[in-house]
């Protein structure tokens, strides 16, 4: 059952996880990124200023586990509600917005500085392989919304007039993510030559974050209106089995990450 759901992008897209507004912002996996930095051939000097450079990240970013934590909660409370209340999800978002700039920044400011550690050679082979790694796994990740939906069937017992509304609820939405693709990108480009560059640039940074603030808000709670649609049409009992899956996966999925030495640190580009 676990195993259906994890190989599902639909039960990432009813996960509270994804509510994050960061939910869009694609990143390598754990493994990728540290085969891609093994294949630098760093010095051990390398190798020492990246690891110090990667824990007092990880130190810094330390402060914000527990907002995410109460985040989390928040969000699971307001999908799990009767009605959908608009204005407290916006809210509970716009913060955490805020929230997020902030780890953000400590991020992209340690990127800066893991970059600058590579000589020029390398920083050119990091920039390709990268890409090549991404556009690679982009391709596998394309699966028709029918095959999704054959597996949350088997999952939950879906009736049919569940895989109906279920269908057309992930078809829209994967209509919406195809349609903000290419601004995504444009912002990931804006964001990854201010980390690339020799000096971080705060304002720069900063900028672009706020040209696309108002945007992000609204993909973020119409994510969350889907959320909430795609999980009104299970009975309680189809909710409390998905819940106790989802828990499970996103425990995993923590623990994954806690194996490496901070989640996205290795992904140089945001």
């Amino acid at each position: 059952m676990k195993k259906l759901l994890i190989s599902l992008s639909v039960a990432s897209l009813l996960s509270v996880s994804t509510y994050s507004v960061n939910a869009h912002e694609e990143d390598l996996d754990n493994d990728n990124r540290r085969e891609l930095m093994a294949s630098l051939s760093l010095t051990q000097q390398q190798k020492e200023d990246i690891k110090q450079i990667h824990l007092q990240t990880k130190q810094d970013l330390g402060i914000y586990h527990a907002q995410r934590k109460q985040f989390r909660d928040s969000m699971r409370a307001l999908m799990q509600a009767d009605i959908w209340y608009e204005e407290a999800v916006k809210s509970e978002i716009e913060q955490q917005m805020e929230l997020t700039i902030q780890s953000r920044l400590i991020r992209a400011k340690s990127k800066n500085k893991v970059f600058n550690q590579l000589t020029e050679e390398q920083q050119a082979q990091f920039i390709t392989s990268r890409h090549a790694r991404k556009s690679k796994k982009g391709d596998k990740r394309t699966k028709k919304p029918e095959r999704k939906m054959q597996r949350l069937i088997k999952a939950l017992d879906l009736s049919s007039d569940q895989q109906s509304q279920l269908l057309v609820m992930m078809t829209n939405d994967r209509a919406q993510r195809t349609e903000n693709k290419e601004q995504v990108r444009s912002v990931k480009a804006e964001l990854a030559s201010i980390v690339h560059a020799k000096q971080f640039d705060d304002s720069a940074w900063f900028a672009v974050h706020a040209q696309n603030k108002q945007q992000k808000l609204n993909m973020a709670v119409n994510k969350a209106k889907s959320r909430f649609d795609m999980l009104s049409i299970l009975n309680p009992e189809q909710r409390n089995k998905f819940e106790k899956i989802m828990k499970k996966y996103n425990k995993g999925n923590r623990n994954k990450k806690s194996g490496t030495n901070f989640n996205e640190e290795h992904d140089l580009s945001s």
